[in-house]
């Protein structure tokens, strides 16, 4: 990554732009502010794939996909249709009134907000009205409805659609417009479409300068709607909806099954993600150190307390050892962890990968399984074996010294002295990294990650990563300088991060649709 210094005065440089698909989440979230409520919509992405890490996974659609998109703009088609309060809202047409007058306003001012930028072409507007001519045959709530349906079955709905104007900033870098870069603030800040004061800033001009776009991000992330972007961040980042998809050897672990545990795992989590950003100044060091602890009936007896109910209430931790934040969250431990047992893989992987953005190379083929769970064996002696295998041993010395640190821990997030009837060794190794050394027990860990000038500049390209959906590139390097010295000069808050991102190349521009450079 090149110096701060090396990147002053630079050329712009947007890097990579890539075609970004609305999430499950983003399109339920539009649809609601394009039409309303719509009712059994969410069902129809019931079965949808999770996106991946940060949401960065590959924009194309399948078959499965498209039909599952058809169903979704039918379903909202048919409720705009059928609503008399969305169709006077949406498409008022007056008795007497030339109804296909009515639909092209219905295409210019709902088509505009579902596009995300006006519709000005007149064989554009004609086009959707060819739609509406086919369902106007039986009525005119029919032929809105068909329109409606096209419309949100259209790559200008589905994706974010990103064209850039003519003005060059740079040899290699253009201009985006000011529609353009509302939505790459709504969706980026807010998880939905542009609202018509943000709109109304794009038609003004005021989203074409740095300035201007600073000026709108302050009152964003002051919206109800913006106050929750770092915490989707954290979420995402550490896939904490996968939570309710895991699944743990119901012998050993009994109250898995509970039908309000991982609710509550995701409820905690959530709950300290708040805590550390509203009350704890978002620092890094909190999230990753803090002590305190709230939990609920189904969470305290995870840390020797007596609590009553569903709701949260900060606890006073006993018999338990000291805590770490983010890293004894029973959420994120029970994630990187197998079935039956802890993982040292899983648990160094996430610190490798996620904390210090060290890339770890998959496993060889032919990889031999993980040892399995035998009685009066601990998961330290298990797996020592990776130790004496030449093909594991390169990246496991890498991975494995940082997991057994988390030995504490068990399969559930649960603490624990004793694995399989053994005495817990919780001793770690960091090595690799600008905090190297030895280790006992998480929270040791978790002082050596927070003091971590690599953790804190991975933490910027995590932010990276999430606000632009995809991972960084040679090109994008003073835009990730730049993000992470901001970053470090707010004291690693993660509050920061929003407000710094938007003024990077890699958001305001991007390459013109005709360039060849690599990213």
């Amino acid at each position: 990554m090149p110096t701060q210094a090396a990147c002053v005065n630079h050329a712009i440089e947007p890097g990579a732009t890539t075609m970004r698909l609305l999430t499950p989440d983003q399109y339920l979230s539009t649809v609601g502010d394009l039409v309303g409520t719509v009712p059994n919509l969410a069902s129809v992405f019931a079965d949808t794939a999770r996106p991946s890490s940060l949401g960065i996974g590959p924009a194309d659609l399948g078959p499965t996909d498209l039909q599952t998109l058809q169903r979704a703009g039918d379903t909202v088609g048919a409720a705009v249709a059928g609503s008399s309060t969305m169709m006077n809202s949406l498409a008022p047409c007056a008795a007497g009134a030339n109804q296909r007058t009515c639909a092209q306003t219905f295409v210019q001012t709902f088509g505009a907000r579902a596009y995300r930028t006006p519709l000005t072409d007149p064989t554009d507007v004609e086009r959707h009205l060819q739609v509406y001519d086919v369902g106007a045959m039986t009525s005119y709530q029919h032929g809105i409805e068909l329109m409606v349906s096209a419309m949100l079955q259209s790559p200008r709905f589905l994706y974010l659609v990103e064209i850039g104007t003519p003005t060059k900033v740079a040899s290699d870098a253009v201009k985006l417009s000011g529609y353009e870069v509302a939505a790459r603030l709504s969706y980026a800040l807010w998880n939905t479409m542009p609202d018509t004061k943000l709109t109304a800033a794009a038609a003004a001009g005021t989203l074409d300068t740095k300035d201007g776009v600073a000026a709108q991000v302050s009152w964003m992330l002051t919206d109800p709607k913006g106050q929750t972007v770092v915490q989707r961040f954290l979420a995402s980042w550490v896939q904490l909806a996968n939570v309710d998809a895991l699944t743990k050897d119901a012998t050993m672990f009994p109250t898995w099954g509970s039908s309000t545990l991982k609710d509550s795992m995701i409820g905690q989590a959530q709950a300290f993600f708040d805590d550390v950003l509203n009350n704890q100044g978002g620092k890094l060091t909190s999230l990753l150190t803090s002590a305190k602890v709230v939990a609920n009936q189904d969470l305290a007896g995870y840390y020797g307390a007596a609590v009553s109910g569903s709701s949260f209430q900060t606890v006073q931790p006993t018999g338990v050892g000291p805590l770490s934040g983010l890293l004894t969250l029973p959420a994120l431990l029970a994630l990187q962890a197998r079935p039956d047992s802890s993982s040292p893989v899983y648990r160094g992987k996430f610190v490798r990968e996620d904390l210090f953005c060290q890339y770890m190379p998959p496993p060889p083929p032919n990889v031999p399984k993980a040892p399995d769970v035998m009685p009066g064996v601990s998961t330290r002696e298990r797996f020592k074996e990776h130790e004496s295998v030449a093909t594991c041993a390169s990246c496991h010395t890498l991975i494995d010294p940082i997991g057994l640190g988390f030995e504490n821990y068990d399969a559930v997030g649960k603490y624990r002295t004793v694995d399989n009837g053994q005495p817990v060794d919780a001793s770690g190794q960091l090595t690799g990294t600008d905090v190297d050394g030895a280790f006992d027990g998480v929270p040791a860990l978790g002082q050596k990650l927070a003091a971590s000038s690599e953790v804190q500049d991975c933490m910027a390209t995590q932010w990276f990563r999430y606000m632009l959906t995809r991972t960084e590139g040679p090109a994008d390097g003073c835009s990730i300088s730049d993000l992470g010295t901001k970053f470090r000069a707010a004291g690693a808050s993660l509050n920061a991060l929003p407000a710094a991102m938007v003024q990077t190349d890699a958001f305001l521009y991007r390459r013109p649709l005709d360039s060849q450079v690599s990213p």
